[in-house]
C-alpha cells in the first residue's frame, strides 16, 4: 500500500472519530444575549457619579444557564468577579471562579438566611425595618424591546430603616420605585437576576415584612421576562438629606440558537463551597453561644474572690468568638456584595 493511501485512510479514520465525538454532545434549543447592570448616584452635595455594576454575556435553555462576566465591580455588589460566570437554574445558581478552581453553590432559600445570618454576625448590630408599605402598579403596553412586545410594570416601596452597628447609628427614610419592562414569557428564554425579587425571608428577620411583601407584588406580575429594569432609590437621613441611587438591568442583542449542554454544568474538579451549610454551621455556632450564655447566667453567684471570669473560662468565650468570626467571614465573603445598594 502506497504512503498516500496509508495517508488518506488515517485521515478519513480521523475524520470518522471527530465526527463521532462532535455527534456525542448534547445541545438544546435556546437563546443567547448580553445583559449589562449600570447605576447613577447622585449624592446630597449634588455630585454625580456613573458606575457598571456587572456586564456579560448569557446562554439559557428550559433548563439551565449560564452568564459568563465581562466586566463586574464587588464595591459595588457584582456577584462575580470578571472572567468567573454564574450557572443557574430555577432552584439554585453557583458562582464559579476559574482563577481559583472554586464554586459558590447557593439556593435562594441559602440567600435568604444568609442574610439574617450575615446581620446577626456582626457583634452590635441592629436592624430594624418599619411602617412598610408595597404597591404594585401596571403601566400598560411598553415600548417593543428586542422585537417582542412588552408590558410595564411599577413596584414601590416605601418603609423605615434603623440600623446601629457599634457606635454609629442610622435612620432614614427609604423610598424605592421599580420599573419593569415584562415580555411575554418564552421557553428557553430566563433572566438569571428576575428570581432574586421572589426570595422570601427567613422567620424572624428585620427584612421580613418588606421581602415578604416585595415577593407578593412581583409575583402578580406574571411570568413573563424582565427584558429591562429602572431601580431609583431616595434615601432621605434623620439630617433631612437626601441621595439617590438609579440602577439599571437591560438585556440585549437576543438571538436564538442552540445552547452546548455541556456548557451548562461545573467543572469536576473545582473545591464545591455549599453556602448552605455555611450559615447552618453559623446558625448552630451561634445557638451554642447562646445556650453557654444562658447557662451561665443561671449559675448562682460565686464568692467576692471568684466573681471575676476564669482564665479557662475566658479561654473558651475567646475561642467561641473566633469560631463564630471565622464562620462569619465566609458566609461574608460567600455573599460578596449582593446584599449592597448600588
Amino acid at each position: 500500500m502506497s504512503f498516500a493511501r496509508r495517508a488518506g485512510i488515517a485521515l478519513a479514520v480521523a475524520g470518522s472519530a471527530l465526527t463521532l465525538a462532535a455527534a456525542t454532545r448534547a445541545f438544546s434549543p435556546g437563546y443567547t444575549y448580553r445583559m449589562r447592570i449600570s447605576g447613577q448616584a447622585t449624592e446630597a452635595s449634588g455630585k454625580t457619579r456613573e458606575y457598571v455594576v456587572l456586564s456579560g454575556h448569557a446562554m439559557v435553555t428550559s433548563k439551565a444557564g449560564r452568564l459568563d462576566i465581562d466586566s463586574a465591580s464587588r464595591e459595588r455588589g457584582a456577584m462575580a468577579e470578571q472572567g468567573g460566570y454564574i450557572l443557574y437554574d430555577p432552584t439554585s445558581m453557583m458562582i464559579v471562579s476559574p482563577k481559583d478552581k472554586q464554586i459558590l453553590k447557593f439556593t435562594f432559600d441559602d440567600l435568604e438566611k444568609g442574610m439574617s445570618a450575615l446581620a446577626a454576625s456582626v457583634p452590635g448590630m441592629r436592624i430594624a425595618i418599619t411602617d412598610v408599605v408595597v404597591n404594585l402598579e401596571k403601566l400598560g403596553p411598553g415600548e417593543p424591546m428586542l422585537g417582542m412586545a412588552t408590558t410595564r410594570y411599577r413596584v414601590t416601596q416605601d418603609y423605615k430603616l434603623a440600623m446601629k452597628v457599634a457606635f454609629v447609628n442610622r435612620n432614614s427614610t427609604e423610598h424605592i420605585v421599580q420599573d419593569y419592562w415584562m415580555a411575554d414569557q418564552k421557553s428557553g428564554f430566563a433572566n438569571p437576576f428576575a428570581r432574586m425579587g421572589n426570595m422570601r425571608p427567613v422567620g424572624g428577620s428585620a427584612f421580613a415584612e418588606l421581602m415578604t411583601k416585595t415577593a407578593e407584588a412581583t409575583a402578580r406580575m406574571g411570568k413573563g421576562i424582565p427584558v429591562k429594569t429602572v431601580t431609583t432609590t431616595t434615601s432621605t437621613n434623620d439630617k433631612d438629606e437626601k441621595t439617590t441611587n438609579v440602577a439599571t438591568m437591560e438585556v440585549t442583542e437576543l438571538k436564538a440558537g442552540n445552547v452546548d449542554d455541556a456548557l451548562l454544568v461545573p467543572p469536576a474538579d473545582y473545591q464545591v463551597m455549599d453556602m448552605g451549610e455555611q450559615t447552618k454551621a453559623m446558625a448552630a455556632q451561634m445557638e451554642q453561644a447562646k445556650a453557654a450564655q444562658a447557662a451561665q447566667a443561671s449559675q448562682p453567684p460565686t464568692a467576692a474572690a471568684d466573681s471575676g471570669p476564669s482564665v479557662k473560662e475566658a479561654a473558651k468565650k475567646t475561642a467561641e468568638q473566633a469560631a463564630k468570626d471565622e464562620m462569619s467571614q465566609k458566609v461574608k465573603k460567600g455573599l460578596g456584595g449582593l446584599f449592597r445598594r448600588p
